[in-house]
């Protein structure tokens, strides 16, 4: 059957008319833009709470998407309401339960209620389809709403790109000094320190003492130890920390002083990045090479390093990362995350750990005198390697209750460390100085005291050192103190072991 064409004309023009009425419903009202600022803002208020620890790159990828998907929802609720102001009501309540959706689990969680996301998560996506249902039936324009919420999307957005480019300005600022000099000694000839001995400064973050893992743990770790000592190592039986965070640990002991720095600042980073022993060993001739691992403040030594390693960029996708790992966990995609990304999350520690402990068994054939500081992330959290490495099941990654998972890290990275030390035993020509600490002991509070985090790994090899002369309690704040004052004639003072 065909239609005559002044009839087909005829109906084209009638719908070309109901398109445009529904045009002229849908953008009829105030001017809305606040669900693309919304969509933006939790990602930069993330940001700007961690900026110190966090890349400006990261958060770009997850702007694009969520303003993407947030036009994309806006527009469809526009077309089923006709109305962009209720749409764009309606989306922004959406993008408040996303984006709170996580914060509100660890709430329940907090109060002893472990949410179950098959419930909680429908239930959540329903009462906004109730909203959106109640909005639409509603005869409102919603002139006020709108406004009010593209001024307070303006504010937000505003106040967070403030901070970001005031820290910005700020860093620029002190990028621009220069590292002081140490004061101990002028610099010399980089020829004359051929002879020299190579300084391993290796880091197992949240490694146990192992008094504590004999009592809590029922593990012997005498084995390791006394190989260690068998190898000529001095043990520091009885050594402490004074901090439980790691970024100020580790700038204390290479500032070689106590610090009452804010741990997680830039100016602590910058004092771990810009040290007073990496000033000083690169003084007289040494070269700096620096690991970095997952914690994104490490890469503050991009710049003061002479060749700077973090197999953790090079093997991660772009959403591996702390930054993307606390992003998704506050959103609904909370229950989705490890099972997006979990293969590559996992496969990216293990690489990172791995590849790391196979360079540092190549170093000793670097020619030149080298200072390498390695920061391992075992046996921290996320627990993905068993006794022998062994994969682990991504719901036991955080699994600190069952005590075999934190034990089953422990055991691998003591294992590994240890193939390490044989060879740079082996191939360095000069005996080496290698200096094996944990920043704090375990720190969770479960199964362990609250106090136990004091309690640290500290093992040092110190060829041609009279140990006897040495305290079981020695502080890590002393150890480049010791090691400069015996091999370069430095005097420095030992300061108190048991300061606070």
């Amino acid at each position: 059957m065909t239609y005559p064409i002044a009839n087909t004309t005829a109906i084209f023009d009638a719908r070309r008319e109901q398109v445009k009425e529904r045009l002229k419903a849908i953008f009829k009202g105030p001017v809305v833009f606040h669900p693309l600022l919304i969509a933006a803002f939790p990602i930069l208020f993330l940001y700007t709470y961690n900026i110190a620890e966090t890349s400006l790159d990261q958060i770009w990828l997850p702007i694009v998407i969520s303003v993407a998907a947030t036009l994309v929802l806006w527009a469809v609720l526009s077309l089923i309401m006709r109305s962009l102001a209720k749409a764009a009501f309606a989306t922004a309540i959406f993008l408040a339960f996303f984006f709170s959706y996580g914060r509100f689990c660890d709430g329940l969680n907090y109060l002893g209620l472990v949410p179950e996301h098959a419930y909680l998560l429908p239930s959540v996506l329903f009462i906004w389809g109730c909203c959106v249902y109640f909005i639409n039936r509603t005869k409102r324009d919603f002139r006020v709403t709108t406004r009010w919420l593209n001024v307070t999307a303006v504010a937000l957005i505003a106040i967070n790109l403030f901070n970001i480019a005031s820290y910005q300005i700020k860093l620029a600022g002190t990028s621009a000094g220069t590292p002081e000099e140490s004061p101990t000694q002028a610099p010399v000839n980089p020829g004359e320190t051929s002879n020299l001995p190579d300084i391993y400064f290796i880091i197992m973050d949240e490694y146990a003492h192992p008094d504590t893992m004999r009592e809590y743990y029922d593990y012997d770790n005498s084995e390791f130890i006394d190989s260690l000592e068998d190898k000529g190592f001095f043990i520091a039986s009885q050594s402490e920390t004074q901090s439980s965070t790691t970024p100020l640990c580790l700038a204390q002991i290479l500032n070689m002083e106590y610090l009452d720095d804010e741990p997680w600042s830039d100016a602590t980073f910058r004092k771990l990045a810009y040290s007073k022993v990496a000033d000083f060993l690169k003084a007289r001739g040494y070269e700096y090479v620096g690991f970095g691992s997952s914690a994104a403040w490490l890469g503050y030594m991009k710049d003061n390093t002479d060749l700077y390693i973090n197999y953790r960029d090079t093997t991660a996708t772009p959403w591996i990362s702390a930054f993307q790992e606390a992003l998704w966990q506050t959103t609904m995609l909370m229950p989705f995350y490890y099972r997006i990304v979990g293969r590559e999350y996992e496969i990216a520690y293990r690489r990172m750990t791995l590849y790391t402990l196979e360079h540092l068994k190549m170093l000793p054939e670097l020619q030149g005198s080298k200072f390498v500081f390695v920061h391992f992330d075992c046996p921290h959290e996320p627990f993905v390697f068993g006794p022998e490495g062994e994969y682990i099941v991504p719901a036991n990654w955080f699994n600190y209750e069952d005590k075999q998972f934190y034990l089953g890290q422990y055991i691998f990275i003591s294992t590994e460390i240890e193939k390490v030390i044989d060879m740079l035993l082996e191939k360095s020509e000069t005996p080496p100085i290698i200096i094996l600490q944990s920043d704090h002991g375990t720190r969770h509070g479960y199964p362990v005291a609250n106090d136990e985090w004091h309690k640290i790994l500290n093992v040092m090899y110190l060829p041609g050192m009279d140990y006897a002369e040495l305290s079981d309690s020695i502080s890590p704040v002393n150890t480049f103190r010791l090691i400069f004052n015996h091999y370069f004639d430095a005097d420095y003072p030992l300061l108190e072991d048991d300061q606070d």
